[in-house]
């Protein structure tokens, strides 16, 4: 149902003009010289370590920047997309994926959808000991429902009409389907025409159903025309009608459905059943 990915933003800053005009050339002694090496090393202010954050990651030296994204992140929010995506992926450093999601949690914070995208997801699956956050997890889902994120739509969806992390809303669930199906991720279309058929959410609707479950099955999700084969197989809300409903069992199985598959060979030896002639009486002795 939902999936853990990352979304990249790319690992780049761009250096801010510095504060304050030009300084005399000096020749630097040895102990002004482990005072710019201390320096290198620290930030004093979050400007200074965005900037010093853009050196290092220009230099491809990750290590050397996340000593600074920290602070930068408190300067420009993509500092802290960057530093999770860096401790995310282990990029130059071990992979630490529950700081990855607390600075992603930050960039949520500071307004990037991508950044809450992807804490959503580690929120809700505890991928690499993240701490689990059902309702954070819920809310970020809704919050990057749109239309470059409409697998959130469909996640959000699938936590409401359950009430998992939150209250069940099966209203808005059918809602948020709609929507993601409309724009063309097909399992909404499944999950939404279900609901349409089933009355929940909302009135009955086993046309709308039907036209859901063809538009998932016409683009190749199995339990789009799974669905379809069990319609056809009814009678419910189509005129019945056994040949169709094997078509759609068939092309169900063939794209990967097992219980298509199952339902196909039931109903084919049913059929066989059917046709066969009944048996002779065996007449008694007189």
């Amino acid at each position: 149902m939902l999936t853990f990915r990352l979304l990249l933003i790319g690992t780049t800053l761009s250096l801010l003009p510095a504060c304050g005009g030009p300084t005399a050339a000096t020749v630097p002694d040895d102990a002004a010289k482990a005072a710019a090496a201390k320096d290198a090393d620290s930030c004093s202010a979050p400007k200074d370590c965005y900037n010093k954050a853009a050196l290092a990651l220009q230099a491809k030296d990750n290590v050397k920047a996340m000593k600074f994204l920290p602070g930068a992140c408190d300067h420009d929010s993509k500092a802290c997309v960057i530093a999770a995506e860096i401790l995310a992926q282990g990029k130059g450093l071990p992979v630490d994926v529950p700081k990855a999601a607390d600075f992603y949690k930050r960039g949520c914070d500071g307004g990037i959808l991508v950044a809450c995208a992807n804490e959503a997801s580690m929120r809700y699956s505890g991928e690499g000991g993240v701490t689990v956050d059902k309702n954070r997890a819920r809310a970020l889902f809704e919050k990057t429902c749109g239309p470059e994120m409409l697998d959130n739509c469909h996640n959000a969806a699938t936590m409401m009409q359950s009430g998992e992390g939150g209250p069940e809303d099966k209203t808005k669930a059918r809602s948020l389907f709609d929507m993601a199906c409309s724009g063309a991720y097909l399992q909404a279309c499944v999950a939404g025409g279900a609901m349409y058929l089933g009355g929940l959410g909302g009135g009955e609707d086993k046309a709308k159903a039907k036209s859901q479950f063809e538009k998932a099955c016409d683009g190749k999700t199995a339990d789009g025309c799974f669905n379809l084969g069990v319609l056809y197989g009814s009678g419910n809300g189509v005129t019945k009608d056994l040949d169709k409903s094997q078509q759609y069992f068939q092309k169900g199985c063939e794209l990967g459905n097992k219980k298509s598959c199952e339902t196909l060979d039931q109903l084919k030896a049913d059929l066989e059943k059917a046709k066969a002639p009944a048996p002779k009486p065996i007449k008694g002795k007189k």
